[in-house]
């Protein structure tokens, strides 16, 4: 028996939480003999091929050059959170029959026009842009309206109580009032630390694949043409066509005459060799889309045609210690000084620790209040906000928020009095949401045990070194 333990969060199209395996139990690893298939659950299956599918898709959308044990963590649960509704559905009765798929369709914005009518053309972008045919996106969406409808059958009919709703009143129409200081170390670090932190971590340093090429903007003047007009649309056309067909990247730039410009070296990221966001980060996408056998493209970007062409690729640009990266190395060890001191600050015993800190330190203390628990006052993240609003009166706290740390005391808490309109209303539907998310985290637990997960690690890490 093999047992893994992982906090992983799966959702579906909705934005409701479903499956969190708190603990992940596996069941029985299998036999040398499937080489193809990862994961069992009952008689539902995850192949390779599916892992391998999944985990591209997933590389494209996250923009990322390799792939972390979190990473595979979250492919594969996604996989078997399928399969574990594949399943349950079947146990339920849930059919998905070809009238409701296409009702379902029809009701999602990605395929609405303006007007919010469901549009044909609206449909077949969507399948261009993600690079769909219409079978494996009906699957997906099959997939997902099953998520739904279950969430559905278990959340159905709940309904609020007024002593929840008071509850959740008070912490609506809770405001707090405080004050922060920003911690700024900023000291000089000495080279020998700057090269043996870089020698020591070359990898976090690493650009990844780097790419360049070329690229022409192919409107009506680099095209010789006036304006754009019926012999323009023709030539333009007769290009798209040879670039389609493959035709030799030089012999296409002699045969229409196209001066290109040089496309510096970018990684997926469209960051260049000095570590900057490049000023043609619009052509990243394209140029990792290209490869040796099919090294030219026609893009548009907003209503125009560019011709881009990848030249080179670099697999393993070797990083030097250079001057950006010298900065980075001292801001990140300016970072975990600043950190070092916020932990000190926010674990002493000493009442006025807040103040006596900010003038030790030379800090300049700021005074915020925030309305309620969405007002973000452009300082903080929500996230960071929500951490406020946990914190007692009085309390000293420290907030990460975009690399820079704050120290931040609670001065006073208080409610809102004003009125609010529809306050009723969104206090029910409130109640209601939390309701259904401790529904469904019951409903978590039912399926982990109902449905054990059996894994074949040995299958599953030969996938992955494939990344």
């Amino acid at each position: 028996m093999q047992s893994l333990t992982k906090k992983i969060a799966i959702t579906i199209i909705t934005g409701i939480i479903i499956i969190v395996f708190g603990a992940w139990g596996m069941g029985d690893l299998f036999s040398d003999g499937n080489k193809n298939i990862i994961a069992q659950i009952k008689d539902k299956k995850v192949y390779t091929k599916d892992y391998i599918e999944s985990a591209r898709n997933y590389v494209n959308k996250k923009n990322k050059t390799e792939l972390t044990d979190v990473d595979h963590s979250l492919i594969l649960n996604d996989l078997l959170a399928e399969k574990i509704y594949e399943k349950f559905a079947e146990d339920l009765g849930i059919i998905i029959n070809d009238d409701a798929l296409a009702y379902y369709i029809k009701s999602l914005d990605n395929f609405k026009d303006s007007n919010g009518k469901f549009s044909r053309v609206e449909y077949e972008k969507f399948l261009l842009l993600n690079n769909l045919n219409v079978k494996k996106l009906e699957e997906r969406l099959k997939k997902e309206l099953i998520k739904n409808l279950v969430a559905t059958v278990f959340t159905n009919g709940v309904s609020s109580t007024d002593y929840h709703k008071k509850k959740i009143e008070n912490e609506f129409l809770k405001q707090v009032k405080a004050e922060f200081y920003q911690i700024e170390n900023d000291e000089k670090i000495s080279n020998e630390k700057i090269e043996k932190y870089f020698n020591q971590n070359k990898k976090k340093f690493s650009l990844g694949e780097l790419r360049e090429g070329e690229v022409a903007k192919l409107d009506n003047k680099t095209l010789g043409f006036e304006k754009e007009n019926d012999q323009f649309y023709k030539l333009l056309n007769s290009i798209e066509n040879d670039v389609v067909n493959n035709l030799n990247y030089i012999n296409l730039k002699k045969k229409y005459n196209i001066k290109t410009s040089f496309i510096e070296q970018i990684n997926r990221k469209g960051i260049n060799k000095n570590r900057l966001l490049s000023e043609q980060k619009q052509f990243t996408e394209t140029l990792f889309s290209l490869n040796e056998n099919f090294k030219t493209e026609i893009i548009e970007i907003k209503n125009v045609k560019y011709l881009v062409h990848l030249k080179n690729i670099i697999k393993d640009y070797k990083v030097k210690l250079e001057n950006g990266i010298e900065k980075e190395i001292q801001n990140i060890l300016n970072y975990e000084k600043n950190k070092i001191l916020a932990k000190n600050i926010t674990e002493s015993d000493d009442d006025n620790i807040f103040e006596t800190s900010a003038e030790k330190y030379n800090l300049k203390i700021e005074n915020v209040f925030f309305k309620n628990i969405l007002d973000n006052n452009k300082i903080f993240s929500q996230k960071n906000v929500e951490k406020i609003f946990s914190t007692e009166e009085n309390k000293v706290l420290s907030i990460n928020e975009k690399n820079k740390i704050y120290i931040l005391k609670i001065n006073k808490i208080s409610k809102n009095k004003n009125k609010i309109d529809n306050l009723d209303k969104i206090l029910k539907n409130q109640t209601k949401q939390e309701f259904k998310t401790l529904i469904l985290r019951d409903l978590d637990a039912y399926l982990i045990k109902k449905y054990p997960i059996n894994l074949n690690e040995r299958v599953l890490n030969q996938v992955k070194n494939s990344f």
